[in-house]
């Protein structure tokens, strides 16, 4: 009895660890995604103390994860171009030993697209990113769906 009281105790440990974890992680940047005309429109807004790396990085091998932006493809659009980004803050990270390339406070991006049906359709994808602060840093996806309606 004593045994199975002692697997139930560590099971119930780890299962509170897992779902405080889980609940309690930060989310230190909060997404607003758009659409106008042919351009998708992401707008990062990063907590205080925080900053979200940028999509180019100066040592894109070295260093944090960039920002990237995936897209479940379809016949409805193609991608126009590269994603766009704001000039970002670039300067030598004594943590990662390279230079870096980061945002505070906000952050935008764009993406061209090219549509290629007249009837709406939806968008899906996901971002992929890192947010780091003088204490840790966290990697995050947000996946999203933009409805799109062509005039």
């Amino acid at each position: 009895m004593k045994r199975k009281t002692k697997i139930n105790n560590v099971l119930l440990f780890i299962i509170t660890f897992y779902f405080n974890t889980v609940l309690s992680q930060e989310t230190p940047v909060s997404w607003t995604i758009i659409s106008n005309d042919s351009i998708l429109i992401y707008n990062a807004q990063i907590e205080k103390d925080w900053h979200l790396y940028a999509t180019y990085m100066p040592n894109p091998n070295d260093g944090p994860l960039p920002t990237l932006f995936e897209y479940t493809p379809t016949k409805n659009y193609l991608l126009n171009d590269s994603t766009i980004q704001e000039n970002p803050i670039t300067h030598f990270d004594d943590d990662f030993g390279v230079e870096v390339s980061y945002y505070e406070d906000n952050a935008l991006f764009k993406q061209k697209i090219k549509i290629t049906t007249e009837n709406r359709f939806l968008i899906n994808g996901k971002i992929s990113y890192m947010c780091c602060n003088d204490v840790t840093c966290i990697p995050l996806e947000k996946e999203f769906e933009i409805i799109i309606n062509p005039d």
